[in-house]
């Protein structure tokens, strides 16, 4: 979904001067470096962080320095440049890319049926906010958060992860068969393997030209996120009704700057930051079904799941069922508490009205 943004010289230097100026982190609580490693266009920048920080603004006595697009910390450095100083606040933390670091966290990433960019942050919310023990006396925020010495809240869900091919007619699962498709994730690598396709792990700035080439015959991404890496004009067959997963992370504090707040500061800060998930998530939302219309005007299909062959139905429902299973299963011998996650997590997803593959509920049940 992401790239590491290349930084030229110039941006550099001015970056090493900044941060010099800046020393080992903030001079006080009141004055906060934020940092993005995305650009403003990005509906988690432009739609969370800036609102976000804006509202803390108007509503405290913080003020904020702000970094963009790299500028300070690239993709994957958030957590380390936290624990080192280097920014106050991480907006977003992109967990996914913390190789190893953030395990369960891809739970959102799971295949779902009828879930939306706000059903999956209340979720989400509710999954970190939850008492439920994950493993031991541990809840998942405990588990997956608290032990790195952070705080955190979750961004906008992106809306549902798609299947979309530059042309392919995807109607049975021999369509499927080798089919070379850009993945975003690890999650889904494991979901495209299963659906009997080659995914090509490739960023989404690589994904235009690939295309274009066609090196790959489609991805797997939102709809809304094809507006920013141009995808509209390229992208003609979109299978609607059943989620690749979500894409979700985290807006992120170090512990102990968080305790240098005042009790009505974090009071705020906490109440700010689920507002704005809340609205980001009812902005990606809209940005989809936009984005969607857009390419629908220029000839782009978007199928119902159910319209296809009932083969087809049945063969993305047992992929997406397996993809379930295998990321428990590799995640458990890792020593992570992966069942408890997602038999928690589907829970959850239910209960804001979205759906787990069939067969998914009976292997939890074991």
């Amino acid at each position: 979904m992401f790239n590491r943004l290349s930084r030229p010289a110039r941006v550099a230097a001015t970056v090493l001067s900044a941060a010099a100026a800046l020393g080992a982190g903030s001079a006080t609580a009141k004055d906060l470096t934020i940092s993005a490693s995305l650009p403003k266009v990005h509906f988690w920048v432009g739609g969370h962080m800036d609102p976000f920080a804006n509202q803390i603004e108007a509503n405290t006595g913080i003020k904020f320095k702000r970094f963009y697009a790299g500028e300070l910390v690239a993709v994957g450095r958030e957590l380390d440049a936290l624990k080192g100083g280097t920014i106050d606040v991480a907006a977003p933390l992109l967990a996914p890319y913390h190789e190893g670091r953030f395990a369960l966290s891809d739970v959102t990433q799971l295949p779902t049926y009828n879930t939306s960019a706000v059903s999956i942050t209340k979720a989400f919310q509710k999954l970190l906010d939850s008492p439920v023990k994950v493993k031991g006396d541990k809840t998942f925020y405990q588990y997956e958060i608290a032990d790195k010495g952070i705080r955190v809240w979750p961004l906008g869900a992106t809306a549902a992860y798609a299947l979309s091919t530059t042309g392919k007619v995807l109607q049975n699962p021999a369509d499927m068969k080798g089919l070379p498709l850009r993945a975003g994730s690890a999650m889904h690598t494991i979901a495209l393997q299963q659906m009997g396709a080659t995914p090509v792990t490739m960023p989404a700035s690589q994904a235009y030209e690939a295309l274009s080439r066609g090196t790959v015959n489609g991805l797997v991404l939102s709809v809304g996120d094809w507006k920013s890496y141009s995808f509209q004009d390229l992208m003609k067959y979109t299978i609607t009704g059943v989620a690749i997963g979500h894409w979700e992370s985290y807006l992120a504090v170090e512990e102990g700057m968080w305790n240098k707040l005042s009790a009505d500061e974090r009071q705020k800060w906490d109440r700010i930051a689920r507002d704005v998930a809340m609205k980001n998530a009812e902005g990606i939302d809209k940005q989809d079904v936009e984005v969607r219309d857009a390419a629908e005007k220029k000839g782009s299909k978007f199928v119902d799941i159910n319209t296809l062959s009932k083969d087809m139905q049945a063969h993305i429902a047992k992929a997406s069922t397996a993809t379930w299973v295998q990321w428990i299963e590799q995640t458990e011998k890792k020593g992570h508490p992966a069942k408890a996650t997602a038999k928690l997590w589907a829970q959850l997803i239910q209960a804001e009205g979205g759906k787990v593959p069939e067969g998914v509920a009976e292997y939890l049940a074991r």
